[in-house]
């Protein structure tokens, strides 16, 4: 196996990996699966909060906007979660197939690649030498025997009945 099937390989199993664990349904891979976007949501949403409680009265006002912060974070993430598994769908199906088509195109290339070997040997002299000697085996009264044990020919000798 060469470097660059190797590598792509390892990259359609990764690739794979990776989407068949969105669609697990399994939170606690998923949440591995896309922890640094995660992250940086809860960043994002920290800094937010972080801002409001410097810069802004100190308010229930404030710890109502935080709170709000905290749910647009969950429901970002569930959207990020929502979009991905839909794309890991739809690349799990593609990915699929075009493996599918890859075996069946391999698998063509070698049925003629060996029509090809078969046809090299039988147009070789020694290939031609065989069924022309196979030939002529025949006409020397094979063609009987071989008539005989199919039950062509018949078995009395006689052949003007």
């Amino acid at each position: 196996m060469g470097f660059g099937t190797a590598a792509g390989e390892g990259a359609v199993q990764t690739g794979l990996g990776f989407d068949e664990g969105l669609l697990s349904g399994n939170q606690s891979q998923i949440a591995k699966l896309i922890a640094p976007q995660i992250q940086a949501q809860q960043q994002q949403g920290q800094q937010q909060i972080q801002t409001a409680g410097e810069f802004q009265n100190r308010s229930g006002g404030t710890n109502s906007s935080a709170q709000n912060n905290i749910d647009t974070q969950r429901a970002n993430v569930n959207n990020m979660i929502s979009q991905l598994t839909g794309q890991a769908a739809g690349a799990v199906t593609q990915t699929g197939e075009n493996l599918l088509n890859t075996g069946l195109k391999a698998n063509e290339v070698q049925d003629q690649e060996a029509q090809r070997i078969m046809d090299n040997q039988a147009n070789s002299l020694l290939g031609m030498g065989i069924t022309e000697g196979a030939g002529d085996l025949e006409g020397l009264g094979l063609n009987w025997v071989n008539q005989a044990l199919s039950g062509g020919g018949n078995s009395g000798g006689d052949e003007s009945k």
